[in-house]
């Protein structure tokens, strides 16, 4: 049976982009029933190019947010199967193929989650599936594995359990939680790491604003803890958040730093993760003295690690070189 999917497409001020990003999706085979965009309250030429390249654009005169965006998307969608592309994305060739073999071994799945490369990367020349894992809500909630570009979702569940959140971070994680959580999830979550879209991350994306993201999936985890750790003792659960929460302030704090941006402007570790000791020590470790000593030791240790694999092989001969006349 041939795959039914639309591509939905929010859109803000993507003159530059949205052009590529549609006609990756409309150049798939099979092709998209449609590609669908919704122009935030764009005021450049975002409308114009999008309908050019071929997409049905929602032209909103308001800027609402992703979410919203979205989730209007996600009420005009009549496939069985939706996708939604960030306008700064592209499908990579060869992944509607993908999409149609996922479903075929999952027929019953709500959510098939794909990888995706940076957008200055080359992607395999013949893409393959690879073997799906399932997801559950505890698992999706210790770490989100899916790629929001790179994420096929069955339309009817989505409708069913309200959509997208009308929020303005983390649309994504939000919705795949709540899905989750319903009780005929089990085994309708699953993801791979074969890529299918070529992903734009930079510090001017909404991804590089890491203090607010940090901030947003704080929120989310602590509203979601309960229901993914529900079964696990309270002091238990407890100590499960705190690590959790420490474990997303501390790589929201290398992503800040990988942006070019100072530790100084990062958030405290106290205003991620509750309690003394543990907030504490999260930032003796980021000190930047210690941070050089950690990384001194580190060098230090991989040398004494050579230098001792070095001492266990046998010596390697080299040539006799003559001593030279004067």
């Amino acid at each position: 049976m041939t795959l039914s999917y639309e591509v939905l497409v929010p859109a803000y001020q993507a003159e530059d982009s949205i052009a590529a990003a549609v006609a990756s999706a409309l150049a798939q085979e099979p092709a998209p029933l449609r590609v669908l965009v919704h122009s935030d309250g764009s005021t450049d030429a975002t409308v114009e190019r999008a309908r050019a390249a071929g997409a049905e654009v929602v032209d909103a005169a308001e800027n609402r947010g992703v979410g919203a965006a979205r989730q209007a998307l996600l009420e005009r969608a009549r496939a069985p199967w939706v996708l939604v592309l960030d306008s700064d994305d592209r499908l990579l060739p060869g992944a509607a193929g993908l999409f149609a073999g996922a479903v075929a071994a999952q027929p019953d799945a709500w959510v098939l989650g794909f990888g995706e490369v940076p957008d200055t990367s080359a992607a395999p020349d013949a893409p393959r599936l690879d073997p799906a894992r399932p997801v559950d809500l505890r698992g999706l909630w210790q770490r989100n594995p899916f790629v929001s570009s790179s994420t096929l979702v069955r339309r009817e569940p989505a409708v069913r359990v309200g959509g997208f959140p009308a929020v303005r971070r983390l649309v994504d994680y939000a919705f795949w939680l709540v899905l989750a959580g319903e009780p005929e999830a089990g085994g309708r979550l699953w993801n791979r790491t074969v890529p299918v879209t070529a992903r734009a991350v930079h510090g001017g994306t909404i991804t590089g604003n890491v203090v607010a993201a940090v901030q947003a999936e704080r929120d989310l985890l602590v509203a979601h803890a309960d229901a993914a750790l529900a079964g696990l003792p309270g002091p238990v659960r407890t100590a499960a958040t705190r690590v959790r929460l420490a474990v997303l302030w501390w790589r929201g704090l290398s992503r800040h730093r990988d942006y070019g941006r100072p530790s100084s402007s990062y958030l405290p570790a106290g205003d991620v993760v509750p309690g003394v000791v543990l907030p504490g020590l999260l930032g003796l470790l980021a000190l930047p003295s210690v941070q050089r000593t950690v990384r001194a030791a580190a060098r230090g240790a991989r040398g004494a690690l050579h230098r001792a694999a070095a001492a266990g092989r046998p010596p390697v001969a080299r040539p006799a070189v003559a001593a030279s006349e004067g």
